[in-house]
This record gives structure tokens, sequence and C-alpha cells, in this order.
């Protein structure tokens, strides 16, 4: 690698950090409780392109779907129509694009455009982001999720989008949370996952690194306004996307990290993960009943 590329490599990679603690704040899970994404962003300012494409993952027949029936076919129609790539960091309507064309799309293009389409299907839904402190290369830049809130079992859930999988605490539970998998993972608790995509297959190992190691922090993505957003990332495209991000701080424009209090202390052990069938979670509330 020759000199100017390597200064230009840590340069934006110091930029990175020093902006990633600027807008890092801590909370509690009861007040990051009714931070949501469709509050700052209503419909009419998500892009057309969403719109559009709706109609390609739902039809008449599915008026009466639950939310976590819609959570989840918006997901799987996601997966099963991009191949996904490299990351893209490109306003919500470029990234679309460019993913349903195969030009690319990790985890947090997936939770971005996610966000979109549950906007406009009356979804409430959040992003949340895994820091990872560790030197391993494939797990370093930690993951991307979001989390979605079921009308009919009046709670939130977790929902890993590029991976298609919900969390469990055992086969009669609901869905968890994050704070509800934040919880059983300081209580040592076992914790099951479940695949509902056929086409997407999860690693085991990759599950654990990324929500079950010891040195693996969850935080919220807050205040991010996609329409504000996107307008710097277009208009200043020609620019580096941590600079870009950068000028949305220091413009007053910028979204935060929310952080919960209390993180999950280093000695705590890990907790066992187990895969299981995929099944009906409203069918947990008869078993529950019974």
């Amino acid at each position: 690698m020759n000199k100017p590329l390597k200064w230009y490599l840590r340069r934006h990679s110091l930029l990175y950090k020093i902006r990633f603690k600027l807008i890092s704040k801590k909370s509690t899970f009861s007040d990051m409780e009714d931070m949501c994404y469709n509050y700052i962003n209503p419909k009419n300012e998500i892009p057309s392109i969403y719109f559009e494409l709706n109609q390609s993952i739902f039809t008449e027949t599915d008026g009466h779907l639950t939310d976590l029936k819609k959570a989840e076919k918006i997901a799987n129609w996601l997966r099963n129509n991009i191949k996904g790539g490299p990351g893209l960091g490109n306003s919500s309507e470029s990234a679309i694009r460019k993913m349903i064309n195969g030009e690319g799309g990790v985890c947090s293009d997936f939770a971005q455009v996610y966000n979109n389409f549950c906007v406009i299907n009356d979804l409430k839904v959040k992003e949340w982001g895994l820091k990872i402190i560790t030197d391993e290369p494939q797990t370093k830049g930690g993951h991307s999720f979001n989390e979605i809130y079921s009308q009919e079992l009046q709670k939130w859930i977790l929902i890993d989008v590029a991976k298609c999988l919900f969390f469990y605490h055992s086969a009669l539970s609901l869905p968890l949370s994050v704070s509800d998998l934040i919880a059983l993972k300081r209580q040592k608790k076992e914790i099951k996952y479940c695949e509902f995509n056929k086409e997407i297959t999860a690693d085991p190992k990759r599950i654990k690194e990324l929500y079950l190691a010891m040195n693996s922090f969850p935080f919220l993505i807050t205040n991010y306004r996609n329409k504000i957003c996107d307008y710097f990332l277009t208009k200043l495209n020609f620019l580096p996307v941590s600079l870009i991000h950068g000028i949305l701080f220091l413009s007053g424009n910028s979204y935060a990290f929310q952080f919960p209090l209390d993180p999950i202390n280093n000695i705590i052990q890990r907790p066992v993960i187990r895969l299981i069938p995929k099944r009906n979670p409203m069918q947990v509330l008869e078993e529950i009943a019974k």
C-alpha cells in the first residue's frame, strides 16, 4: 500500500472514531422505549421509489396481516431480491436502487432501507447497531439490525433483516426485544434464534460473536432524519461518506448513538444459543393460555 493511501485510510478512520464518540450518548431502555424512526420521518418524506417497490411486496390480500407478519414479509422480499455486496453508505433512494440492481448492500444498508418500508406500511421501527471490541477483521465492523413494534403482541421485537432472524428465550416465549435479549444475556439464560427465510442460513458462530459475545454492545440510532441525510449525501456525493457525516454533525443535523446504561460486565459468561424451527409467534399466545 502506498504512503498517500495509508495516510488517507488512517485519516478517515480517525475522523470516524472522533465522530462516533461525539455523537454517542448514554441512556436507559426505559428512556429509549418511545424513540422511534417514524416520529421524525413521516410517510410524505419517504422517497417515491419505496412506494413503487412496496406494490411488489404486498398484494390486496395482505390487508389483514399482523405487524410481525408485515415485518417478516418486507425482510424476506429484501433478502430474496437483493444479493448484497459492498457497503454503500448512500442516500436511502440511491441505496435501494443500487441494491435492487445488484450493486451492493451490507447489514447497515438493509437496516436503512428497511426503516423506510416500515414507515410506509405503518410499522413502528428502530435501527440498532452493535459495537464490538475486537481485532477480528470480520467482526470488527460491528453489525446493524432493527426492532419493530407489534401491536398484537404489545412489545418491541428484534429483527435481523440481513440474516432473517428472530430471537427467543424458549419454545414457549414471545420473540425477544433488544432489552429482553440483553437482560437474558446478563442473567446467563439460554437464548434461541429462529430463521424465517429458508433461502438464508445464518452461521451460529457468527451469531454468537455478534449478539452474545462479552465485548458486544448495542446502541440505538436516534434523530436520523432521512430527508436531511439524503439531501447531504446526494449533494455532497463527491466527498468521502465519513466527511459528509462530519458535516452533518457540524451543521447540527446529525443523528446520535444511544448506548443503554449499565453495559454488560465482561466477567459475565456467554449464554447458550440454539437454533429453533420456524414457528408462528402468534401461536405462542395460544400455547401459553393452555
